[in-house]
């Protein structure tokens, strides 16, 4: 269960010896879905390329206004919600709602 979480076995056994316990990992939403989804799909691929992987995510919407006001390019850019990470990122296409 160790190396799955990020470390060794060995570690495990050394840190549990010294009465330690190792950090839980931090916890991945685009990596789980990926490895939990259950057909592969280009179309879901490409999109997730596009709206996500090659974007910066913000924890908040508040975040990610004020990442693109700091940058002089608050009324250029508008914010939206990712499904596949759960952050929110930047795009030049204004929202549809």
């Amino acid at each position: 269960e160790a190396e799955r979480d990020g470390g060794s076995a060995s570690d495990a056994v050394a840190l549990s010896q010294q009465g330690g316990t190792m950090p839980a990992p931090e916890f991945d939403p685009l990596k789980w879905w990926l490895a939990s989804r259950e057909g592969i799909d280009d179309a879901t691929d490409r999109d997730l390329e596009r709206s996500c992987t090659r974007k910066d995510g913000y924890r908040t919407e508040d975040e990610a206004r004020a990442h693109a006001a700091m940058n002089g390019m608050g009324g250029v850019l508008f914010t939206y919600h990712c499904r596949y990470c759960d952050l929110w990122h930047l795009t030049r296409r204004p929202s549809r709602g």
